[in-house]
């Protein structure tokens, strides 16, 4: 799974960092293939961390594993919160396009603090670390939908 995140990742730092200065009409299909590569690894990475936290807690990764693999979602979600902060600031989208990835950035602050707090729970083992951790995630996957679209 770390591939396909990785990939995600990947793919959405190729298509930012791409020339968009001529975002127009005839980039529809590129703007939507990074909106929905955007969206994708947003999902992904969220669903990770918590694939991790469900392995943690069946003693399939020891502490010091489980913080690694939480301490890389949080480095590549942070560089994709960077990548896409830099495309804002490009001021190269439309309003719409520009809305999508503001919402995203919000977003990824929210995957980013179910990841810190999973760490955090990974490292004390406290029940309202755990607790703490259940209610960002839950709070990161609403807003995921609601970013994607997704019904219930």
């Amino acid at each position: 799974m770390n591939s396909k995140l990785l990939f995600s990742v990947l793919t959405v730092f190729v298509f930012a960092s791409a020339p968009l200065c001529r975002a127009a009409s005839d980039d529809t299909v590129l703007l939507n293939t990074l909106g929905y590569t955007t969206g994708q690894s947003v999902l992904l990475t969220h669903m990770a961390v918590g694939t991790l936290a469900d392995a943690f807690v069946a003693k399939t990764y020891k502490s010091g594993e489980a913080t690694n693999f939480v301490t890389t979602y949080i480095n590549i979600t942070q560089g994709m919160k960077e990548q896409m902060n830099k495309l804002v600031d490009a001021d190269t989208l439309s309003k719409n396009d520009t809305q999508f990835i503001n919402n995203t950035i919000e977003v990824l602050d929210l995957v980013l603090k179910e990841s810190k707090a999973l760490k955090e729970f990974v490292s004390s083992g406290d029940d309202a670390d755990a607790q703490a951790y259940d209610k960002a995630r839950k709070k990161a996957l609403r807003e995921i939908k609601t970013l994607l679209g997704m019904k219930d």
